[in-house]
């Protein structure tokens, strides 16, 4: 009789038996504040009801997978013939998938309360949400997560709670333990990653390594915001050799704090001590050329192609992180460092996408890299002499890289002419 009268007051607030808003609020109410708490027998009965309800829901949700997804494609094709952009993955594609996910929410709510009070029950709501068709619920699982992440860390404590669902997820329910994991680590300047969180990130990577005994660095992405800066230039490659995705989601979580710094190479405030944390948009620019790809074992064409995928990001790469950080590279020019390999191909490729600054590029770049005699570096001179040719007869008023030819050195503006004749 008990196990009855349970089974009906989850199904209540689950929402599968009809009732009225208010009795669904006040039958959840009764679950979790009242028969829940009473005794363990109560406990034990009230998730086995709840793990009822999600079945229900899993059941649904790959019954009606193929007509869902069907409305998905439908909608999707209207929307690309008007031109309007495709919605956010975890927003419903169709009204058809809204109703569904009206459906699946209130169980996968319940659930998840559960969840926050016995953490190893959690290993359930994945494997449910990672069934074949089961598309619906694991969208409805996603959605919820900020929600079950962020209760689970501060009841049982972030690193343990990471470490914990990391030991109970199988390799099929990764995407979700991922989304708990992004979910767990707060993302503002004032509450960043604990050293905790961030060793616990690490040890998860170590133990979950992928099929060729790589380190997998999705599961260090939540904590980079947190990462002292130099530990993140030493982890660069790994982020660099992973796929494009996943590259330039670490790239947004290095920086995703330091939007007031965008366009600042920080300095260390004590040279002896490393405080600075995360990577602003200026810093990810400035270490990405001047990574040592031989050293790391990556392929040249992969290095270059990395650093065209952050030029090809206009919201965290715009015209003025890029002039920041040309400019930083030049500055150190000056000083006595080498110019890195790409940096001329930047620069060029930089003329073809801004012209906005074209006029700086002519007036303070070019003749800054001939104070620094760029001309002793074959392949630099070489890019140098292409930048400037491009911009040499641009048709804009006062924007002209003449005035920087005419500072090369005689032997070295003759080199330029036999190459390059003036029209």
């Amino acid at each position: 009789v008990r196990q009855s009268a349970i089974d009906c007051a989850v199904a209540i607030a689950a929402g599968r038996l009809p009732a009225s808003q208010p009795i669904e609020d006040k039958a959840l109410k009764l679950v979790m504040n009242v028969i829940y708490p009473k005794n363990a027998d109560c406990a034990n009965k009230v998730v086995e009801s709840a793990s009822k309800e999600l079945e229900h829901a899993a059941i649904f949700s790959i019954e009606n997978h193929e007509r869902i997804s069907k409305a998905n494609k439908a909608n999707a094709r209207k929307k690309e013939k008007s031109g309007h952009a495709i919605r956010s993955p975890l927003l419903p594609q169709s009204e058809e998938e809204k109703h569904a996910l009206d459906r699946v929410r209130k169980p996968v709510v319940l659930f998840m309360a559960l969840c926050v009070r016995r953490p190893e029950i959690i290993k359930i709501i994945m494997e449910m949400s990672c069934e074949e068709g089961a598309d619906v619920l694991a969208k409805a699982v996603k959605t919820n997560m900020p929600k079950l992440a962020k209760a689970a860390a501060v009841k049982h404590g972030a690193a343990n709670i990471a470490l914990k669902v990391s030991d109970m997820a199988s390799e099929a329910e990764i995407p979700l333990f991922l989304s708990f994991l992004d979910n767990i680590a707060p993302a503002t300047e004032k509450s960043l990653p604990s050293q905790e969180l961030i060793d616990a990130c690490h040890e998860i990577q170590r133990k979950r390594l992928d099929a060729n005994g790589d380190a997998d660095p999705q599961f260090v992405i939540p904590v980079l915001s947190g990462m002292k800066r130099e530990e993140l230039v030493r982890k660069l490659p790994e982020f660099v050799k992973a796929k494009d995705d996943i590259f330039k989601s670490s790239l947004r979580r290095m920086s995703e704090r330091l939007a007031k710094y965008a366009l600042i190479f920080r300095i260390e405030p004590d040279q002896t001590e490393t405080t600075l944390r995360g990577m602003s948009s200026c810093e990810v620019m400035v270490y990405l050329h001047q990574l040592d790809f031989n050293a790391v074992g990556l392929p040249q064409p992969r290095y270059l192609e990395s650093i065209q995928l952050c030029l090809e990001d206009d919201n965290l790469f715009n015209d003025q992180v890029i002039q920041a950080a040309l400019d930083h590279i030049s500055g150190k020019f000056l000083e006595g460092e080498p110019l890195p390999l790409a940096y001329m191909r930047t620069v060029i490729l930089t003329c073809s996408k801004h012209e906005s600054l074209h006029s700086w590029i002519c007036h303070v770049l070019l003749p800054r890299l001939v104070e620094g005699r760029v001309y002793n570096y074959k392949r630099q001179w070489e890019g140098w002499m292409r930048c400037a040719k491009s911009l040499e007869n641009t048709g804009d008023h006062g924007v002209s890289s003449l005035e920087a030819i005419q500072k090369l050195p005689d032997e070295q503006l003759k080199l330029y002419r036999a190459k390059y004749p003036r029209k």
